[in-house]
C-alpha cells in the first residue's frame, strides 16, 4: 500500500487504473479505503460516485455494466465532496472497486476499451488474490503486487504446493486433476463454458504457484522457468486454448 501512497503524493494525482495483486484481499480493501478517505479525501460511505463490487467470475454483461456507469458524470461535485478527515474538497471523482477471482476474456476485452480512453475523473482499482488479466489489459494499469508484513502468512492451496519438488510425475499428476474435469463434457454445450473458465482459472492458480517458487529459489538462474510461465499465462487467454497441452509443456520445461 506505502507503493500507492508514493505514487499518489509524487504525482499528486490518482492514476485512472490500479491492479493490486495479492494475498488477505479483505486486508487490501480495508486499507485501500482508509488510504481514499484519510489522503485523497473521497468518502467511501454514502457517496454515490464510490462503488465496490464483488465478483467470483467478471462476465462481460458485468463488465458492460461497469462501462456504462463510468460514463456518467459524476453525482457530487467536488465543491461538496470531503472526507470525514480532510478540512479540503476533494476534485470530483468516480471510484470503482472491483474484487474478482477471474475475469473472462470477453470481459477483460470490454474493460480494455475503457482503459484505453477513460473517462476524465474515473478511477478502477481490480484486487485479485493472483495474476489473472491479459497482458494487454495489464499494461493499461499501474500494477502494485501487495507486499506481506511481518507475520503475515502466504496461503498456498494444498493441491499445488511445492511444485518444483515434485517429480515429473506427480508434476503431471497435478495437470491431470485439474484438466480432468472438462475431459467428459462436450465442448459444444453451453454448459461447458464454465468448466473451462474453472479450468482457466485453476491452470493460472497453478502457474501463479510456480512462479513464487522460482522467485523464491532465485530470479537469475530461473529467469528462463519464468518465462516459461509468462508464455504459458498468455497461451492460457486464447479462445479455445489447449489447457493440458499449455500446463504439461510447462511441467515438462521448468
Amino acid at each position: 500500500m506505502q507503493q500507492l501512497i508514493d505514487l499518489y503524493k509524487n504525482s499528486g494525482d490518482l492514476h485512472h487504473a490500479y491492479f493490486f495483486v495479492g494475498h488477505k484481499v479483505d486486508e487490501v480493501v480495508s486499507k485501500l479505503k482508509h488510504f481514499l478517505e484519510n489522503i485523497v479525501g473521497i468518502k467511501t460511505s454514502g457517496n454515490p460516485d464510490f462503488s465496490h463490487q464483488q465478483f467470483k467470475t467478471l462476465m462481460i454483461e458485468d463488465a458492460r455494466t461497469i462501462a456504462s456507469a463510468q460514463e456518467r458524470k459524476s453525482f457530487i461535485q467536488g465543491s461538496t465532496l470531503y472526507s470525514n478527515n480532510l478540512d479540503t474538497p476533494c476534485p470530483s471523482k468516480k471510484i470503482f472497486i472491483i474484487q474478482a477471482d477471474f475475469i473472462t476474456e470477453e470481459a477483460q476485452n470490454a474493460l480494455l476499451k475503457v482503459f484505453e480512453e477513460p473517462t476524465a475523473g474515473t478511477h478502477f482499482f481490480i484486487i485479485s488474490p493472483q495474476d489473472i488479466l491479459l497482458p494487454t489489459l495489464r499494461s493499461r494499469m499501474q500494477v502494485i503486487p501487495i507486499s506481506l508484513g511481518v507475520g503475515d502468512e502466504v496461503t498456498h492451496s494444498p493441491s499445488v504446493s511445492g511444485i518444483l519438488d515434485m517429480k515429473l510425475s506427480e508434476r503431471l499428476a497435478k495437470v491431470k486433476e485439474i484438466t480432468d474435469a472438462i475431459k467428459d463434457n462436450d465442448p459444444l454445450l453451453p454448459e461447458a463454458t464454465a468448466w473451462q473458465r474453472k479450468t482457466k482459472q485453476d491452470a493460472i492458480t497453478l502457474l501463479n504457484q510456480i512462479e513464487r517458487e522460482l522467485y523464491e529459489k532465485g530470479t537469475e538462474k530461473n529467469s528462463k522457468g519464468l518465462k516459461i510461465c509468462e508464455h504459458a499465462r498468455t497461451s492460457l487467454y486464447d479462445r479455445g486454448a489447449p489447457v493440458k497441452m499449455i500446463l504439461e509443456h510447462v511441467m515438462l520445461t521448468i
